[in-house]
């Protein structure tokens, strides 16, 4: 269902790019969400590419790093459209219908972090007349936040490392709409087009690019400005605080409400148990979800079960500081640098108040990129 909501919003981003009759679509990399994916998401890809192909609008893209492969890339396939070209350090010019206001689009594939500090970033010339765009898939501060990912820094990362300053940094990983101008560059990311989780609360959309007179303006439009039905899937997250004698007749009141007029097999629904350790499970709450047919359910359970434990301690190590008892017991352990860097993210201050589901997507996201590092595209039977 999810991989469904995520082509779908893929879609709407062309019909917007159709019904502005633009002069090019530019993807920024992860068109796919992995390096082997199925072949009925190929397929609606392809079928959207098409699309374009058929409206005479060029589409180019990059490579990000969760679909990133060995040697020929998805890319390379999808390029066989006659509209199609993967972005590289040589210019690909993208003009209006009149052939004014020329744009030279650049492309960096996402960097594996062993070979970043290496990495050329030289570019090719570009005329003085052209609007220079360089698309690339990392994740830069300022503006992804320290505890998003490790990212690097804009300025000394990338800026610093080029061999000319373009006009606009057009960047992809991170799924928020933001922007901002350092040394005259304007970064953007666009966002994504499909909500992917509930610690994601922008709204999905595009960046339509207006060039003129050799400057160049972001736009905002909404994928859902697109008219497509359910298209962005809407969230109802749900919590819910037990209380003793509470059962699944109150998970049911709390689905209800934060539903509100929206019809429950049309959403994610992502119920979080907290309080009392009441008889209700996880199991029934999905039981409950599926009577009513939610779309995408999902249930956490966030509860603390009393108990009691009996064991000897130092009074002198208790009044400790807490995290320099951490400190020393995880030092006495050979950890990975994957597994330290766990420890790092489950005790950072910034995450304190966040999902432990978005956590655990969060590392999901780091342990598959370790992965990829280390082994490359290899089975999981080679590794």
């Amino acid at each position: 269902m999810r991989r469904a909501d995520f082509a779908d919003g893929f879609d709407a981003a062309i019909d917007i790019a159709t019904e502005e009759a633009v002069d090019a679509v530019i993807h920024t990399g992860d068109l796919f969400d992995d390096p082997s994916p199925s072949v009925p998401t190929v397929n609606r890809c392809l079928d959207a590419v098409r699309r374009l192909a058929e409206a005479d609008i060029p589409f180019y893209a990059i490579v990000g790093n969760h679909e990133r492969k060995r040697e020929e890339q998805w890319m390379d396939i999808v390029k066989r459209f006659g509209n199609t070209a993967r972005l590289t350090k040589t210019p690909t010019v993208v003009t209006d219908a009149d052939g004014d206001d020329p744009v030279s689009l650049y492309g960096i594939d996402a960097v594996r972090s062993p070979e970043w500090e290496t990495a050329d970033f030289a570019l090719d010339d570009c005329p003085d007349d052209h609007v220079s765009l360089l698309c690339m898939h990392e994740l830069l501060e300022p503006l992804v936040p320290p505890h998003r990912g490790n990212p690097y820094d804009l300025e000394s990362g990338v800026l610093d490392r080029l061999n000319f300053l373009p006009d606009g940094l057009a960047l992809g990983d991170f799924h928020s709409t933001c922007q901002t101008e350092t040394r005259g560059v304007t970064a953007f990311y666009p966002g994504a087009t499909e909500r992917c989780s509930v610690a994601e609360t922008g709204t999905p959309s595009v960046y339509l690019i207006e060039v003129e007179e050799g400057d160049f303006t972001l736009t905002t439009r909404t994928i859902e400005s697109a008219g497509r039905e359910n298209v962005p899937r809407e969230f109802a997250v749900v919590n819910v605080a037990f209380e003793a004698g509470h059962g699944i007749e109150f998970v049911e009141e709390r689905v209800l409400e934060e539903a509100g007029t929206n019809a429950l097999e049309e959403l994610v629904v992502v119920v979080r148990l907290r309080g009392a350790d009441v008889s209700v499970t996880a199991s029934d709450v999905h039981d409950l979800l599926a009577d009513y047919d939610v779309a995408v359910p999902h249930v956490s359970d966030k509860r603390v079960a009393e108990a009691e434990f009996d064991f000897e301690f130092d009074e002198g190590e208790a009044e400790a500081d807490i995290d320099r008892l951490l400190d020393d017991a995880v030092g006495e352990i050979d950890l990975s640098a994957i597994t330290a860097g766990a420890d790092d993210l489950v005790r950072s201050p910034e995450w304190e108040d966040v999902d432990v589901d978005d956590i655990r997507e969060e590392m999901n996201a780091r342990i598959r990129t370790a992965q990829t590092e280390t082994f490359g595209e290899a089975t999981i039977e080679e590794r």
